[in-house]
């Protein structure tokens, strides 16, 4: 038994029978998590579908030798025979794997819950977890690219910059667009880099380069290639394994799962152009529920006769 003598005081109401503290009902933050969605803009495209194939893996043909990568022959009479040219080809593959995420509770929270927090409610995230396992994907295909255009040996500047767009161009067929995927440190770098480059020692080039962007991922365009910026991006050996592509050179193929039979006893829930399936399982015996999301999808990388592509692999100190 507590004394609360006169006059009465919160401070002691409050360590006997009060609350030091009350939880706003039906309210919780969820945490700063990187939004960088590279579904959106085209910064990787879907190419197939593996449902019904009998195959985990899509492939995709390339020929060169014809059209614009093959000039005529100048003959050297009216009459001389023209020699029958050849065709190259060729093929790149996208093979699907399976991608899960799970949650469980027991009776008892989901009776008591009051911060939105049961996993009828954590269901809705599981599009989100699936844009951030693609960024994920496309980031480590694209730290195989096999051509560096960055000084490894150093942190990333203007020259590697001024290199990469040089690269661009020197591709035959280069159609214009260029974009990147940093880490956020390197980014940081090639801002360092730019401030300190006479060239663009003026007010209307300092705003556009070192200015936040609001959208998700996007930061700035510089010397025509759009950077975007991921934590996502590798981290190996002490370097950073950024990249820069034309669009269409990471693509990602799915295994829809429209088609999966008769799943009713898990109240199923399908996203079948993301490959995506979501079941539902109750144990009474031990009084718990478990939500369980699937999504069965791969990224690879086509062939840089068709796309150009580089490695941006800069030192991170």
């Amino acid at each position: 038994m507590a004394v609360l003598n006169s006059p009465l005081l919160a401070s002691d109401a409050e360590s006997s029978i009060g609350y030091a503290y009350r939880y706003l009902p039906g309210m919780i933050r969820q945490a700063l998590a990187e939004r960088f969605d590279v579904a959106a803009g085209g910064l990787v495209a879907r190419i197939g579908d593996v449902a019904g194939s009998g195959s985990d893996t899509v492939r995709t043909r390339r020929v060169t030798g014809l059209g614009w990568s093959k000039a005529m022959a100048s003959l050297g009479s009216e009459t001389e025979a023209i020699a029958a040219s050849p065709l190259t080809v060729g093929t790149d593959d996208i093979t699907i794997g399976r991608h899960g995420l799970a949650f469980s509770e027991s009776f008892q929270h989901a009776i008591q819950d009051d911060a939105m927090l049961k996993i009828d409610d954590i269901a809705a995230t599981f599009v989100d977890s699936y844009l951030a396992t693609l960024r994920s994907l496309v980031c480590t295909t694209g730290a195989t690219f096999s051509t560096n255009s960055a000084d490894p040996a150093a942190t990333l500047d203007v020259n590697d910059w001024i290199a990469l767009r040089g690269d661009f161009e020197a591709s035959a067929g280069f159609d214009g667009r260029a974009v990147s995927i940093l880490h956020p440190e390197q980014i940081t770098h090639l801002r360092n880099s730019i401030r300190a480059e006479t060239a663009l020692q003026y007010p209307e080039s300092f705003e556009l380069y070192q200015r936040m962007q609001a959208e998700a991922g996007f930061r700035f365009t510089f010397l025509g290639i759009d950077v975007y910026g991921s934590a996502d991006v590798s981290l190996s050996g002490g370097d950073y394994y950024g990249f820069a592509y034309s669009p269409g050179a990471l693509a990602y193929a799915v295994g829809s799962t429209a088609q999966m039979g008769d799943l009713s006893d898990s109240a199923p829930v399908f996203v079948p152009e993301w490959g995506i399936v979501v079941t539902r399982k109750t144990d009474g015996q031990s009084a718990t529920k478990r939500i369980d999301a699937n999504a069965f999808v791969g990224v690879g990388k086509l062939s840089a006769d068709l796309f150009p592509q580089f490695l941006i692999r800069s030192n991170a100190t």
